[in-house]
């Protein structure tokens, strides 16, 4: 079974630029208590050293605590994906772009992941929305970054079909006419 490995590609307290809410502020505005600043860095470092697992039960008790603080819905997202929960990963992504729609790291990691998932359209969404939500050069940069490599990675790889046309009214009745054919058949040779 291939495994996709997910880097922690920025320090979310470090890069906020100033003028910005502070990664320990929730959305709402409201300080986060001294318990649950510890947890998040706690799930942070415990990301950092490679242990998503611990990572998880800190960052879980993180967004129970402050439902409304987005970054710790990324943190929680990125440990979930470095122990490879999916479904839970992208939940937790979604769920910071929802609380604070100006998360830059919130858009720009769903894009990662959905890139890793190989769902190129929904990436380039939240790399657009990721893109619009970039205050300062480094974050733009990484955006930059990610797209140059989904484009490479598009260059160098099959082109997939993306079952987005209809079919003509052609190809429409020839199946309906072989489907008539097919039950006709059917129903003479029962007999």
């Amino acid at each position: 079974m291939a495994s996709t490995t997910f880097a922690l590609a920025v320090d979310v307290e470090e890069t906020r630029p100033e003028g910005r809410a502070s990664s320990i502020v929730p959305a709402a505005g409201a300080a986060l208590s001294a318990e649950t600043k510890n947890l998040f860095r706690e799930g942070i470092e415990l990301l950092g050293m490679g242990e998503p697992r611990e990572a998880i039960t800190r960052l879980e008790r993180v967004v129970a605590v402050a439902p409304d603080y987005s970054d710790g819905f990324v943190g929680l997202g990125i440990a979930y994906a470095m122990d490879s929960q999916v479904y839970p990963a992208l939940d937790s992504f979604e769920k910071a772009a929802e609380v604070e729609p100006s998360n830059f790291y919130a858009h720009f990691k769903l894009a990662q992941f959905h890139f890793k998932l190989r769902i190129p359209k929904k990436g380039y969404e939240e790399a657009k929305w990721a893109l619009r939500c970039a205050a300062t050069p480094d974050e733009k940069r990484l955006v930059a970054q990610i797209l140059k490599e989904e484009r490479e990675r598009e260059a160098k790889g099959v082109a997939r079909p993306t079952w987005n046309k209809p079919f003509s009214r052609r190809w429409v009745q020839a199946g309906m006419a072989l489907l008539v054919a097919a039950c006709l058949f059917l129903v003479f040779h029962m007999r």
